[in-house]
């Protein structure tokens, strides 16, 4: 129970620090910067006379600002590869795509980047997903990684800058996949490589008894022993081998050893018992 409600809890948590970053963060930064937008363009009208941005314009030089754009790799990072992780989310995937969508989108209409940008991104994101259905060794997923970190990249306009701010949107995307790992581990893709099923009786898995009890027991053979064979002991049938020699049938013989399900026989006269009576 303890456990269930700890679970219910990361999932709450989890729930909740997507909500905040899309449900209140973002608005709250779109509405900021439109509203110094409005007053920028306010004056340049009543300074200049007559030029006024488009939305396009707005919304490019908006998502191209230091802050949007670790935000945009934040989510880009941390959606596609908890998709990758725990696939049939669905939400993180749409989020971190749409993220890259929104910041190879900013960087081509600012003339930042070049239009090749977006096959880099897209080679990378289809070199990850082949790396989970055709597992390569790491060798598609580590170019699926090279391809989408090169556009990146090539979009910003500084590579010093661009590093800096995919390296503090690595270290966020980060720890927030080990949260989401952690809430959803029965449901990762590492369980598709690890037997989870217990081989129980209640199961109807069965393992060989070691029927100590035998040692010592006398039996009848028959059939051959060449080496395996049926012997009858107090009327029950038993599958033995020898120790190695061939014994015929009708034969008195004695259980030596038994280990797990083989139950190993020698003749009586070869016990050093002398010859008997069969049972």
């Amino acid at each position: 129970m303890h456990t269930q409600a700890r679970s219910k809890w990361w999932v709450g948590f989890a729930a909740a620090l997507w909500g905040a970053v899309w449900l209140i963060g973002i608005p709250l930064i779109v509405c900021t910067s439109f509203v110094s937008t409005a007053s920028a363009a306010g004056t340049a009208v009543s300074s200049q006379g007559a030029e006024q941005a488009g939305f396009l314009s707005d919304l490019s030089g908006f998502l191209t600002e230091p802050v949007m754009l670790t935000l945009l790799l934040f989510i880009g990072l941390a959606g596609v590869v908890i998709e990758l992780l725990v696939p049939g989310l669905i939400f993180p995937g749409v989020l971190g795509v749409s993220a890259f969508i929104l910041y190879f989108f900013s960087s081509t209409f600012q003339g930042l980047a070049d239009p090749y940008v977006w096959l880099l991104f897209a080679a990378g994101i289809v070199l990850m997903a082949l790396e989970i259905v055709l597992p390569s060794f790491g060798i598609l997923g580590l170019l699926g990684a090279g391809s989408l970190i090169g556009g990146v990249v090539m979009a910003a306009w500084a590579t010093g800058h661009a590093l800096q701010t995919l390296g503090i949107a690595f270290v966020l995307a980060a720890a927030a996949v080990g949260i989401v790992v952690f809430v959803f581990k029965e449901r990762g893709i590492w369980n598709r490589f690890i037997l989870k099923d217990s081989l129980t009786s209640e199961a109807g898995y069965n393992s060989a008894v070691t029927r100590f009890e035998l040692v010592g027991r006398d039996a009848v053979t028959l059939t051959p022993l060449r080496p395996s064979g049926t012997v009858l002991i107090e009327g029950e049938r038993l599958d033995v081998v020898s120790d190695g020699a061939f014994i015929e049938r009708d034969k008195a013989v004695v259980i030596v050893k038994t280990e797990g399900g083989r139950i190993v026989v020698q003749e009586k006269w070869h016990s050093g018992l002398g010859p008997i009576e069969p049972i």
